[in-house]
C-alpha cells in the first residue's frame, strides 16, 4: 500500500468520508483542496497539509463529535512541517485571511496563504448546487 493510500485510509478511519462539507464528504474536499497544490507544483507537505487542513475542525467547520485531537498521530502521517501548517490552518480565528496576514514568519504566512486559497478554490468548484437539490425537481 503506497503512502497517499495510508493517509486516505486515516481519513476515512475518522470518518471524513460521511461528513458533510461545503456541499460534498469532507473526505472529497481535502483530496480536492490537495489536488488545487499539487496542480500548483507546491512540494508535498504542502499537499499533504491540504489533505489535513481540517483534520482538527476549525472556527468555521467542527463536526459535533469532532476529528482528531491527537498531533502527535497526523505528524506520524504527514510529517511534522505538514502538521504543523494543518494545525495552523485549523486554530486561526476569524476573519482567517487577516490572521494569516498577521504572521511574521515568511514561509508559514506564505504556506498558509496558499492553502487557504486552494481551500477556498476547491469550495468554489464544489459548492455548486444541482437543480435537485436547489429546488426539489
Amino acid at each position: 500500500m503506497d503512502n497517499f493510500t495510508n493517509k486516505i485510509d486515516f481519513l476515512k478511519s475518522i470518518g471524513s468520508n460521511n461528513i458533510l462539507h461545503s456541499g460534498q464528504n469532507l473526505l472529497d474536499h481535502l483530496i480536492g483542496t490537495s489536488n488545487k497544490l499539487k496542480d500548483l507544483g507546491e512540494p508535498e507537505y504542502l499537499q499533504d497539509a491540504g489533505l489535513f487542513h481540517s483534520v482538527y475542525g476549525t472556527v468555521y467547520f467542527l463536526p459535533e463529535d469532532g476529528l482528531v485531537d491527537d498531533r502527535q498521530t497526523i505528524k506520524n502521517i504527514i510529517g511534522e512541517k505538514a502538521e504543523e501548517l494543518a494545525y495552523w490552518f485549523c486554530i486561526l480565528e476569524k476573519p482567517r485571511i487577516d490572521n494569516i496576514l498577521k504572521i511574521k514568519n515568511t514561509q508559514l504566512r506564505e504556506d498558509l496563504l496558499k492553502l487557504n486559497q486552494a481551500n477556498l478554490d476547491d469550495i468554489a468548484t464544489s459548492n455548486t448546487m444541482s437543480w435537485k437539490e436547489a429546488y426539489g425537481i
